[in-house]
């Protein structure tokens, strides 16, 4: 099967179970939050992941504590609107717990991110657990204008999403052995679950961290505590300002 063919394959699957389950989950894909994987976060659990990978934000002259409470009530802006400039980069080496991680994903760039109410969460048999609301629309928009048109039925503009599998990256690219994956409440079949599905995903999933350029992810993998452990090259400094 070509690669377009799979990818058709996949996203069409996909089409079709949310279209099925449209009318008798609908409160599930827009009104009830992503399913829950016990991992809370506080305000020290994202200052302790920026010390950590020594990450510095710069959004329109806003830091520190002006930043945050501007991200409060901050509303979504899109990616093409604004100059993202990353400097100063550094080899880190890393741990995040799940709280941690979970924190850095949901607040480092709540505007921009394509993703709301993330959970990640790394289990005691090494498996890793992802939920979160998906923002379908702006992910059409942003980073996949070039196969959105491949998608045989309408998905609505915001889905949630649960993951469960061995997923590890090494020198940005993304390798997963995925155990489920559900779109809402759906559960996708296990025969969509099969190599050359998994092996389109781990083609298109890696844009989502590829906008930042430079990122150099020599491996992004767990330990034996359920632990996130990072070594790459990572910008040490963010600098965001709207386009004229």
């Amino acid at each position: 099967m070509e690669f377009k063919g799979k990818l058709t394959y996949i996203l069409s699957a996909a089409g079709i179970l949310v279209v099925i389950g449209l009318v008798v989950v609908f409160a599930s894909f827009s009104i009830m939050g992503p399913k829950d994987l016990g991992v809370t976060y506080s305000y020290e659990d994202y200052q302790n992941s920026l010390e950590k990978t020594g990450i510095q934000i710069e959004f329109e002259g806003m830091t520190g504590e002006e930043l945050e409470e501007y991200k409060k009530n901050a509303e979504k802006k899109s990616f093409h609107d604004y100059e993202f400039e990353f400097s100063d980069y550094q080899q880190k080496q890393f741990v995040l717990t799940n709280s941690e991680a979970t924190a850095l994903l949901n607040e480092i760039a709540p505007g921009f991110w394509w993703f709301d109410d993330i959970q990640v969460k790394v289990n005691p048999d090494g498996s890793m657990e992802g939920s979160s609301k998906a923002d379908i629309k702006r992910l059409e928009n942003d980073l996949y204008t070039d196969i959105a048109d491949d998608v045989p039925v309408p998905l609505p503009d915001n889905l949630n999403i649960y993951s469960k599998g061995n997923i590890k990256i090494t020198n940005n690219q993304l390798t997963g052995d995925p155990e489920s994956l559900y779109l809402g409440p759906v559960p996708l079949p296990e025969k969509y679950m099969e190599e050359d599905s998994v092996q389109t995903m781990e083609e298109y999933i890696p844009r989502i961290y590829q906008v930042v350029p430079g990122l150099e992810i020599t491996s992004l993998d767990a330990n034996e505590k359920g632990e996130f452990v990072f070594d790459g090259v990572v910008p040490q400094k963010v600098t965001v300002t709207k386009k004229e």
